[in-house]
């Protein structure tokens, strides 16, 4: 037995030396990494987890190490790193001992850098896309940062901690809220497969986003102003105004009127609902972006499709045809038959698509904004929409034709069998309905242009 033993010790020695050489972990949570000097660039990107314990050796010595984070300098040209438990971007600068030049290596912590270079991805054949018959090839160049998995409850808490109050008497979902950080440690360690955030409105992504890009040193996406305007909606480049009218007893309407002239660049402006956990005197308030910021945002419609996608375009769903059975859905998206909206369960424990993004369906529903060319908007000078007087009170919900955001991927709750792709819920009211995952277009450089066109009609 005793021989047994040690011979088993001797072949995790040697196992362990092998990884070590062959530069793969040796556990889950430590990493070995080789760079080549020569093939550093003047930013070079890691991807790497929460939590991960990493050392990365350089083929030539290195005179500077400079970081942030929590290192030790092993010896003369490698380096041992303890990855932080929040998902971002860190940073460490080298310098070798024949030149001032610095290189910076970037990790990406829990995210994904896609550098597409003329990726191809299908546009069309989806209603907020175009005409829905109509499917083409565009072409997208451009540099991005996504979330390797929706946003989780712990990143909710420790990053938006001052905001959520210990003792909430409201509103039961920011009681829920209450009960996670009194049950939480300020500064505590999240999970890299924690579970996920599902119950946040499109107010509180925006916020959250926000902070992220605050704690990095990037400039804020987002910039929100009072509004008096009542009524949820995106703005758009011909949206004149809105009034109610009343034509009978029985309804009021909302008259829009447009001016149609065709698509113009998006404004990014919305008004959306200000649900958070302070109790706001104005139940809306304006968004607007800013167009030189390259920090974390939500994605909009069509980046959302692209990254879902994965890269295909064909198939409208991982599992490929409608005929498939649950046991193989289940290898890509998850769902539950239990009937609890608070429950959630932990991100990334099934198949990632080719970006390397998991829980893109399934899982909980994803706030996505929508950008002008998303609505189908009729070419005539009015639209309306009858609404009884009984709804009131929830004036300021938006209609179809207006909202600026909805709801993609399906969560556990969704019927699988109608999700794809192109599926999506509404977001009437902005409210405490979903999660999210963010991306960042570093330096604004995404370029999308059509290829080929492929109608049916």
């Amino acid at each position: 037995m005793n021989i047994l033993k040690i011979k088993m010790s001797a072949l995790c020695m040697f196992l362990c030396m092998a990884c070590t050489l062959f530069c793969t972990a040796c556990s889950d949570r430590e990493k070995y990494i080789a760079l080549n000097r020569s093939s550093l660039e003047a930013e070079t990107w890691l991807e790497v987890e929460k939590n991960d314990t990493l050392k990365i050796c350089m083929d030539s010595k290195v005179r500077i190490w400079d970081s942030k984070l929590d290192t030790e300098i092993l010896n003369d040209s490698c380096l041992k790193i303890q990855v932080p438990t929040l998902i971002g971007v860190q940073s460490i600068n080298v310098k070798f001992p024949d030149s001032d030049n610095a290189y910076k290596i970037n990790l990406a912590v829990g995210m994904k850098y896609l550098n597409f270079k003329n990726e191809e991805t299908l546009y069309g054949n989806d209603l907020r896309q175009m005409r829905p018959r109509e499917k083409k090839i565009v072409s997208v160049t451009g540099t991005y940062l996504a979330d390797e998995y929706p946003v989780t409850n712990c990143e909710i808490t420790q990053l938006m901690w001052d905001e959520i109050p210990l003792n909430s008497k409201d509103h039961q979902i920011e009681k829920e809220w209450s009960e996670r950080k009194k049950s939480s440690m300020r500064n505590g360690k999240c999970d890299a497969h924690d579970s996920a955030a599902n119950m946040i409105s499109l107010y509180m992504a925006m916020k959250y986003a926000n902070a992220r890009s605050i704690r990095e040193g990037l400039k804020p996406y987002y910039r929100f102003t009072a509004t008096k305007e009542k009524y949820i909606h995106i703005i758009t480049s011909y949206h004149k105004k809105r009034k109610d009218i009343t034509v009978k007893s029985r309804y009021r309407y909302i008259e829009i009127f447009y001016n149609f002239t065709g698509y113009e660049e998006p404004i990014h402006q919305y008004v959306i609902a200000q649900y958070d956990f302070t109790n706001h005197e104005d139940s809306t308030i304006l968004v607007m972006v800013d167009s030189t910021s390259d920090g974390y945002r939500l994605p909009y419609y069509d980046e959302w499709m692209m990254l879902a996608r994965g890269g295909e375009k064909n198939a409208m769903t991982p599992w490929c045809n409608n005929s498939a059975k649950i046991k193989d859905v289940s290898k890509y998206a998850r769902f539950a038959k239990y009937k609890d909206d608070v429950k959630s369960e932990p991100v990334g424990q099934l198949q990632p698509n080719e970006y390397g993004l998991y829980d893109m369906l399934g899982l909980v529903e994803e706030h996505v904004l929508l950008e002008e060319h998303n609505w189908q908007r009729p070419v005539v000078e009015l639209i309306y929409t009858l609404i009884p007087f009984s709804q009131k009170k929830e004036s300021f919900k938006c209609y179809d034709e207006d909202c600026p955001s909805c709801l993609k991927g399906g969560g556990l709750l969704s019927d699988w069998k109608k999700i794809s792709y192109s599926y999506s819920s509404p977001d009437y009211y902005n409210d405490y309905s979903g999660g999210f995952r963010l991306i960042r277009n570093i330096g604004n450089n995404a370029k999308w242009s059509e290829i080929k066109s492929d109608s049916n009609e």
